[in-house]
């Protein structure tokens, strides 16, 4: 039923849970993950080396998110990484229809460019014009995890 799983990452924990649900379908279906992580478009009127250092820095904690995913992942699947620079509800569109996703993963809110303001438009816009399935994952209560 799945072959390809595309899971959105932003270090959030709604992301870590939607990780989880994802490396298990991946192991029943024998099927293969790509994290996802899409930060931000960096103005290039900010000129060189502004320009050049934040996107440097944008990339590397995107990188470590990834990083991070993948090892919560584990070993026991297949694991591709991509990290982009652009909208992340067009950036996961865009790359779920090229690559020909079975299931796009996400969790239902994640971090803004806000630290610790929460958000669920980038789930509800791409459960809406996605032209794969979506599964939207909810962080577990802590009812849930006791």
């Amino acid at each position: 039923m799945f072959h390809n799983i595309l899971v959105a990452v932003d270090g959030s924990r709604h992301a870590s849970a939607a990780i989880n649900y994802a490396t298990d379908l991946a192991k029943r279906y024998d099927a293969t993950i790509c994290l996802i992580h899409a930060f931000p478009h960096v103005s290039d009127l900010l000129g060189t080396p502004y320009y050049e250092d934040l996107v440097a820095a944008r990339s590397m904690i995107g990188q470590q998110l990834l990083d991070a995913a993948r090892q919560q992942v584990g070993d026991s699947v297949r694991v591709e990484t991509k990290l982009l620079e652009g909208p992340p509800i067009q950036a996961i569109l865009r790359t779920a229809e090229q690559g020909n996703y079975d299931l796009i993963v996400m969790g239902s809110r994640g971090y803004s460019q806000i630290t610790g303001m929460l958000l669920g438009s980038v789930s509800n816009a791409v459960a809406q014009q996605a032209q794969c399935p979506v599964l939207v994952v909810h962080e577990p209560s802590l009812k849930e995890t006791h």
